[in-house]
């Protein structure tokens, strides 16, 4: 051991006493891995995002009293939600029961009466131009600003405000806060994700480092030929040689540390499927972070060292063989067989509620089928060319040169197919969550009126609700529908709604309808066999006892008989909120004293008035905690389909900057190779053959790989597509978008590639290139 650290430690020297050339390949290798790391170390702050979420949520958890008797100060909280433009906005009205009442997560104290602590990005929200409609909801003073702590994201919109009429009720007064923990899972679509990603951004880090020990300039190959002449054996030369490998994946795990460090900055402000997450958040975890460290330098050795069983290293120079290997297919195709079965396995098993998929199965899986790219490369492009004959010049030189050796150039290229497979997994699985926003969109939302619910049915706070929003909209786009119980005996309770004629009709197709009518509405389809029977029960003349509330709070009430009623059926109207059951109309109840139990207030929404549902919210705001209001129609599809598109432009984005630094790896590829033959290119200028028929010799050469990488890696990638939407149980969508232009930004490569190697071309066809030593 003590051995390998010598020499690998005098291969990092040499390495950086190299020179230019040397300077140069380390700076792409840093950078390429550099790449790959950062990924990784993201990759491996997911479990401690989830964690850190799950620690949050169960810390806010308030403790309930229950029948237990509290010791100490409690606090009576009234959970509240509302909504402004389609976000959520969550809080809490509370009322400390002494000043040692629990204080909830994220704040030293608690807001007294008329005061609110905010969350940052509803402080910000109310701050900004946007919010100017918002602010009338909350009239309170601001006294603070809720926590990390507090909150499961940064763009949590949530708020802690002090009511002095909160309910004391002391069986749901919160003790203490830290409930039990509730483990999150990420979504299925976020999960292929990560796993598909994480795998093919690991192909191309392997790939730049055998690179750059397979692809040696003169400058190393002279310093590996000095060694032997010393004496060094030619084990230990290979060593030394893979001590700049060693020397690539240090500096692209110190690049990595520094993209990674840069971009967790600016986490906060990115949102994947809707998740955004905290800095802090973005942690690697600490046995994972240690296996990158480690597992890195040694992929660096290893493939070093591997990549240069085939090279010879004497005293007086360095020989590869170049002798053509016969490659056979049958082993080659393994590994498509075998990810093929492991991904098959998981059909279906990610798309439900719950996750019965194996991560292990599915990452092993991917990691197989994308391998098997790097493996059918050169056995394709060996049998491509082999029997290729006649052409042009420039075309017979190149396809000699792959004849010779296709194994660098498949290899090369494999890093791109590998990337671009990949890629065109990751825009597929995105596309067909896309397509099944945009073409089989699920609206259920009732987007024909606001919903406006209260904690209390009391008389005083249904007139006093109903009031302020006839104040604030039209009159006749309000409309309340009252509720009461019933039952034939105490195991079998049902409702009945209570309103005016326009309001009835929100529920059903009444036609006519006259003050004094009954109505029983049904499904829009046929009677199920409980409805049916349900029906029977409440056939008219059958005598049931009204009551109020429930188990030990339940009031019973006076005797009532069901009149008679007209059967009408429920609207077939999308998402409709609706009840079924008894619809009554006020004279239909004269002379029968109830209470009601609970109801709704519903809004008719005003399609010209895009502000209504928003003006709505800050109408019942001084009802605080009584009153909330809910409306599904601001949940615009467009928005996800908006919010689907960024996450496709941004890995798309990345995919391209994967191809270019793969791009660097083929431009060492071609320098390296006029180099080791500037001799023979020099022979041939000086023989008459046209620079440009060499010159595009060296873009056939670099051609006739890349497109049969594209063709095995769209094949492998859409069929990896096709796999991942079946575990997923998504629609089969193939971004050919996406494939044309990572194949048009691959091809581009081999051009802007060869147009890079013309001057190191130029040089080496001049007259002193034919100067021997």
């Amino acid at each position: 051991m003590k051995r390998w650290l010598s020499d690998l430690a005098l291969g990092v020297r040499l390495a950086l006493g190299g020179g230019r050339t040397s300077w140069v390949r380390l700076a792409l290798t840093g950078l390429g891995i550099g790449f790959g790391v950062a990924v990784l170390l993201a990759a491996s702050s997911v479990p401690s995002m989830l964690s850190g979420r799950a620690e949050r949520a169960a810390a806010s958890k308030g403790v309930v009293a229950g029948d237990t008797k509290p010791t100490s100060d409690v606090l009576y909280v009234a959970e509240w939600m509302s909504s402004y433009r389609g976000e959520s906005i969550v809080g809490d009205f509370v009322l400390p029961s002494g000043p040692a009442a629990p204080v909830p997560p994220g704040l030293t104290e608690l807001p007294g009466d008329g005061e609110i602590a905010v969350s940052p990005a509803l402080a910000r929200l109310l701050d900004s131009p946007e919010g100017e409609l918002l602010r009338e909801r909350f009239p309170q003073h601001r006294v603070g600003l809720i926590t990390q702590q507090g909150l499961n994201s940064p763009e949590d919109l949530m708020f802690v405000a002090g009511d002095a009429t909160v309910k004391r009720d002391d069986k749901a007064a919160v003790v203490s806060y830290g409930g039990e923990r509730e483990e999150r899972t990420l979504d299925p679509v976020l999960s292929l994700l990560i796993m598909v990603g994480v795998v093919a951004l690991l192909f191309p880090v392997l790939v730049f480092v055998g690179i750059s020990t397979r692809l040696a300039g003169s400058e190393r190959d002279r310093r590996l030929a000095a060694l032997r002449l010393v004496g060094a054996g030619a084990r230990r030369v290979r060593r030394i040689a893979a001590g700049e490998a060693l020397l690539g994946a240090v500096t692209g795990l110190v690049v990595g540390g520094v993209l990674f460090l840069t971009a967790r900055q600016f986490v906060e402000h990115i949102s994947l499927l809707g998740i955004t997450v905290f800095v802090s958040d973005l942690t690697p975890t600490p046995l994972l972070t240690v296996l990158i460290l480690v597992l890195v330098p040694v992929l660096a050795v290893v493939t070093s060292l591997i990549s240069m069983r085939r090279t010879v290293i004497e005293p007086l120079g360095v020989v590869r063989r170049s002798k053509p290997v016969h490659r056979v297919m049958w082993w080659r195709t393994l590994p498509v067989f075998i990810g093929t079965a492991a991904l098959w396995s998981q059909s279906g098993l990610l798309g439900g509620s719950e996750s019965q998929a194996s991560e292990p199965i599915v990452v092993g899986g991917i990691l197989v089928l994308l391998l098997s790219i790097p493996l059918l490369l050169p056995w394709v492009v060996e049998r491509a060319v082999r029997k290729v004959r006649g052409g042009a010049p420039s075309w017979q030189l190149a396809i000699r040169r792959l004849q010779m050796d296709s194994g660098t150039a498949a290899r090369v290229v494999g890093g791109v197919s590998v990337v671009l497979a990949g890629a065109i997994a990751v825009q597929s699985v995105l596309a067909s969550a896309e397509a099944k926003i945009v073409d089989r969109p699920v609206d259920t939302a009732d987007r024909s009126r606001v919903v406006v619910s209260l904690i209390d049915w009391s008389e005083e706070n249904v007139e006093q609700t109903v009031g302020l929003l006839r104040r604030a909209v039209d009159p006749s786009r309000v409309n309340t529908l009252l509720g009461f119980q019933f039952e034939f005996d105490p195991t079998n309770q049902y409702g009945a709604t209570v309103g005016s004629c326009q309001a009835l009709k929100t529920q059903a197709d009444l036609g006519d309808c006259q003050d004094g009518d009954v109505f029983y509405v049904t499904g829009p389809a046929e009677l199920g066999a409980d409805e049916a029977a349900e029906q029977a029960k409440l056939r008219p003349g059958t005598t049931v006892t009204v009551t109020k509330g429930y188990d030990d709070t339940k009031v019973v009430g006076p005797q009532w008989t069901i009149p008679q009623y007209e059967v009408v059926k429920q609207p077939e109207r999308p998402g409709a909120y609706t009840n079924r059951g008894l619809l009554l109309t006020p004279a239909a109840m004269r002379g029968l004293d109830i209470g009601f139990s609970y109801g709704t207030i519903m809004v008719d929404v005003d399609r010209g008035d895009p502000d209504l549902v928003d003006r709505v919210g800050n109408a019942i705001s001084p009802m605080t905690w009584r009153a909330y209001f809910f409306y599904f129609g601001q949940t615009d599809p467009g928005k996800q389909i908006e919010q689907f598109q960024s996450i496709r432009q941004g890995l798309l984005a990345g995919s391209l900057i994967t191809l270019l630094l793969a791009g660097a790896s083929l431009l060492i590829l071609a320098l390296e190779q006029v180099r080791e033959r500037r001799r023979p290119l020099a022979v041939l200028a000086a023989s008459g053959v046209p620079r440009g028929a060499l010159s595009r010799s060296l873009l056939w050469q670099n051609a006739v790989p890349l497109v049969l990488a594209l063709l095995v890696a769209v094949a492998i990638g859409s069929g990896l597509a096709v796999l991942l939407l079946r575990i997923i149980e998504q629609p089969i969508v193939i971004d050919w978008s996406g494939v044309a232009i990572l194949s048009t930004t691959s091809a581009l490569l081999v051009v802007v590639v060869t147009a890079l190697t013309l001057p190191s071309m130029r040089r080496a066809t001049g007259a002193l290139g034919l100067r021997s030593e």
